[in-house]
């Protein structure tokens, strides 16, 4: 073994070339070093480790410089130029360097044992800052659902449990690309201190395998949760909310056996979709979730999720619960669906897919002013009137429902479709007058895509299409105007908007405990905007299926800390949502004070900054313990 010794100023720059007996090979390394005076003389200590660097011999001495000013925090320029290499071998160098620094436990100052050293006060600096307010807050939630027991009862080993916890972290607190995660954990946050095993240099592939490792025991993890909100939160209320949505795909996604085509609930129709069910409890838990391919219809995926639940068997596993009552929107609420809860016998607050409400046309007519309708006041938003009547199936009731808040909305709506409507009417009519089309099949299959898309076309407009005196087969001309009925009526209200049917088995409920129970729907609602929105689900990148599923399942498990996380804020008398507590925790850091001793020792203190007001706030509420480990250590001795 031999080296080679450049020296600058305190700190050197040390070569080390080792050969393999059996193979020949040789191995170099470099390692930033400093003398140092001991009783048995001078000492040698290594204060960086640099791997093995690429640029020449004769720009060391500028790379010791370069790193000793950085580790002391003295970012001036140098008297010397620095080349662009030597600056970023410098980059390279710190950044697996402030992380060894920050693992150093026994280091560790306890808070009993003080220390006093005389400071040079213009040496202090900070390095490394990271952000730990919410990372604080998801780590307690990690650990209230008891997230590492169970990972590692399902062989998840230390590493792999602080990864995971990381991963959906960063779903939480900086939702991106499986790419900008990794960059998020690298370089932004402090959630690598937090977890069971730090994590310092996380590869970019390992992201991507946690991600899958997770997606494979989905069912066992779901259900595990289940339990836990259970244990935590008993639910008396017994609802298992149903709902289904679509996110849209970056990309071609030619490979991927999820991405259809279909109707986007984002309204991008030009891209491919994957779709998502979910059921929630009445607290907004998630229960189930289950992915299907993008163009699959919203009352095919009933029966799934009720067979996870064990419900089409008669004997559910959700706990606590027994058999619970299903609530699902019209959109899923289809006579079959609705025959599939009655087959087997499970209780059902649905809405069902076809317009009933006409069914009921004389009661909704005076809805407001009948005495037998009971008025739900709501605060500052409009009042809703319902009344329960004997249903049509056997033993179910129906509640009618009139909200003067959905009547002003369809109104707006109708104004809105009419309008686009009518623009389009003109475009053909235009492009019939200048002679671009003119045969009368044509024409009306125009009209008839027009018929789609908007619905009552018909109802609200008579169209008149005027034939060439030559040839009956050519329009010359084409009249619309609005219907005199229509117009006639639009100042009157019409009975039956904002009006809707409940359909329900709980017989023995009152109308407006029925209204509630439906409206607490929204959960699932808010659930998936939560998702969208908060977690940064869409859209998805990944151009394989078993990748999708697995992006789609981290967003599951980071809106179920979400959720927790908001349901125990509600609790304190706090409703502020995860999106505005997490913009108040950002400015919650950690960070490295640089200093330098009157024996021109550098010390690095690794520690988290003073809660604002608005912090302890929320950890009060939350119940958090907001102190992380201050950790101490003398890096090297600052040149003269």
């Amino acid at each position: 073994m031999r080296f080679l010794r450049i020296m600058l100023t305190g700190m050197f720059i040390k070569e080390t070339k080792t050969r393999n007996g059996k193979t020949g090979a040789e191995y170099v390394k470099h390692t930033l070093v400093e003398s140092v005076r001991t009783d048995k003389g001078p000492r040698q200590r290594t204060v960086m480790q640099l791997g093995r660097l690429s640029i020449p011999r004769k720009s060391w001495p500028l790379l010791a410089d370069e790193l000793e000013r950085r580790i002391s925090g003295q970012m001036e320029l140098s008297l010397r130029k620095t080349s662009e290499a030597v600056s970023r071998a410098a980059d390279n160098a710190m950044k697996n360097f402030a992380p060894r620094a920050e693992r150093r436990k026994e280091n560790v100052q306890k808070e009993e044992q003080p220390e006093y050293e005389r400071i040079d006060m213009s040496s202090a600096v900070t390095s490394s800052s990271r952000s730990a307010g919410a990372e604080l807050l998801v780590h307690d939630a990690w650990k209230l659902l008891e997230l590492p027991k169970i990972l590692r009862d399902l062989g998840f080993n230390k590493s792999e449990r602080s990864l995971a916890e990381a991963v959906v972290a960063a779903r939480m607190i900086e939702p991106g690309s499986d790419l900008h995660t990794w960059q998020w954990l690298r370089n932004n946050s402090a959630i690598g201190e937090l977890t069971e095993e730090p994590l310092s240099e996380v590869g970019r592939n390992r992201v991507y395998a946690i991600a899958d490792r997770l997606c494979g025991v989905r069912e066992q993890i779901e259900e595990k949760i289940r339990h836990g909100f259970q244990s935590m939160f008993p639910d008396k209320k017994r609802l298992f909310l149903f709902d289904l949505t679509n996110f849209y795909l970056e990309g071609q996604a030619l490979n991927n056996t999820l991405a259809r085509r279909g109707k986007s609930k984002q309204k991008r129709s030009d891209c491919r979709l994957v779709s998502l069910a979910l059921a929630v409890d009445s607290r907004g838990f998630p229960l189930f979730s289950r992915v299907y391919p993008g163009n699959v219809g919203e009352p095919s995926s009933l029966e799934d999720i009720l067979t996870d639940a064990g419900l089409t068997g008669g004997e559910p596993c959700l706990p606590g619960l027994g058999m619970p009552t299903v609530v699902m929107d019209r959109g899923i609420a289809t006579d079959d669906n609705i025959k599939l809860l009655r087959n087997n016998n499970i209780n059902y607050i649905v809405i069902e897919r076809g317009a009933r409400n006409q069914e009921y046309l004389e009661a909704f007519k005076n809805a407001e002013n009948d005495p037998s309708f009971m008025r739900i006041d709501r605060g500052s938003q409009p009042p809703v009137f319902v009344k329960k009547v004997p249903g049509a199936r056997e033993g179910s009731v129906d509640v009618l429902c009139v909200s003067a808040g959905k009547k002003e909305k369809e109104k707006a709506i109708a104004r809105h479709w009419e309008e686009h409507a009518c623009e389009d009417l003109v475009k053909l009519q235009t492009s019939v007058r200048k002679g671009n089309i003119k045969d009368r099949t044509k024409i009306l299959r125009k009209l008839g895509r027009l018929e789609e898309r908007y619905s009552g076309f018909a109802k609200r407009f008579d169209i008149e299409l005027m034939p060439e005196k030559k040839d009956d087969s050519r329009v010359s001309e084409l009249h619309f105007k609005r219907k005199a009925v229509v117009a006639a009526s639009e100042d009157e209200d019409d009975p039956l908007q904002g009006s809707y049917v409940i359909e329900t088995q709980h017989r023995d409920m009152a109308a407006d405990e029925i209204w509630k129970l439906y409206m607490t729907l929204t959960q699932v609602e808010s659930a998936f905007r939560s998702f969208k929105t908060d977690l940064g689900t869409r859209p998805v990148h990944h151009q394989l299926a078993e990748r999708t599923t697995a992006h789609l399942f981290i967003s599951t498990l980071a809106y179920s800390l979400l959720a927790g996380i908001e349901y125990r804020l509600s609790q304190a008398g706090d409703c502020r949502s995860w999106k505005t507590v997490r913009r108040i925790m950002s400015t919650h850091r950690r960070n490295t004070v640089i200093l330098t001793d009157d024996k021109r020792n550098i010390h690095y203190i690794r520690q988290t900054g003073m809660p604002e007001p608005a912090h302890l706030d929320i950890y009060r509420k939350l119940g958090v313990n907001y102190r992380m480990p201050r950790f101490k250590e003398t890096i090297a001795k600052k040149a003269r």
